[in-house]
């Protein structure tokens, strides 16, 4: 049935996927769902809409939640496979889960969460197989090229990038994170500090003592909550 769904959309998956969103459908006829699988039609739809903006060309929707939230499968681009929450209030494209196995895991475990309940596989609070990091790794590469190569990316696609580079950084990576506390655009030195309070990233405690006093508003705030995480 899925595999109509990709051909009509004219995407080529592997057929692992088609399987185990097949699977799961069944399941999800037989107990109810806080994020459902969409309808064909719900998903086309959807994704002709989202291939207009920029951001979410590379995304196809997948679940929902019924209040304008998706939940999609990057299917190309450097993030390609994996599973990423499309918010109708903001715009944050970074991957959540590493696969749609992964995903669909963790959400049968728990049908009546919602995506900010789910334990997520990025960012990671454990170390990761060396088979995944490496995965990341070429991930990571890939998105810092595509930064680095295109002087005239719009700030908007640089800064999904960024955050995207951020939430796959393995936890022994971290300290390439700490240049992203200085950056000019104040959503990425928010993050920034976002991440490395997550990671509790005692390395980092200067550099946020620093931006807790000096950064943008918003790098302000983020910093003193990541410095207080570091505390605790």
């Amino acid at each position: 049935m899925f595999i109509d769904l990709f051909n009509r959309l004219s995407i080529t998956v592997p057929i692992a996927f088609i399987e185990e969103l097949e699977t799961h459908h069944k399941k999800q006829k037989d107990q109810d769902y806080l994020l459902r699988l969409m309808a064909f039609d719900e998903v086309i739809e959807m994704a002709e809409l989202l291939s207009e903006m920029k951001a979410y060309q590379d995304i196809i929707p997948l679940w929902t939640d019924d209040h304008s939230n998706y939940i999609g499968l990057q299917v190309q681009g450097a993030c390609k496979y994996r599973i990423s929450y499309i918010d109708h209030e903001e715009t944050d494209i970074s991957p959540g889960f590493r696969s749609i196995r992964s995903f669909i895991s963790e959400l049968e475990q728990h049908p009546s969460f919602y995506w900010d309940e789910l334990k997520k596989d990025y960012p990671s609070d454990i170390e990761v197989s060396h088979a995944e990091m490496e995965e990341d790794l070429r991930c990571i590469d890939a998105l810092n090229k595509l930064v680095s190569s295109n002087q005239q990316i719009d700030d908007d696609i640089r800064c999904q990038y960024i955050f995207s580079i951020m939430a796959l950084t393995p936890k022994r990576n971290l300290d390439s994170l700490i240049k992203y506390l200085d950056d000019e655009d104040m959503f990425v030195q928010e993050r920034a500090c976002e991440i490395l309070g997550f990671h509790r990233y005692i390395p980092a405690r200067d550099k946020l003592i620093e931006v807790s006093t000096n950064g943008m508003h918003n790098g302000k705030l983020a910093a003193k909550r990541a410095l207080a995480r570091i505390r605790e």
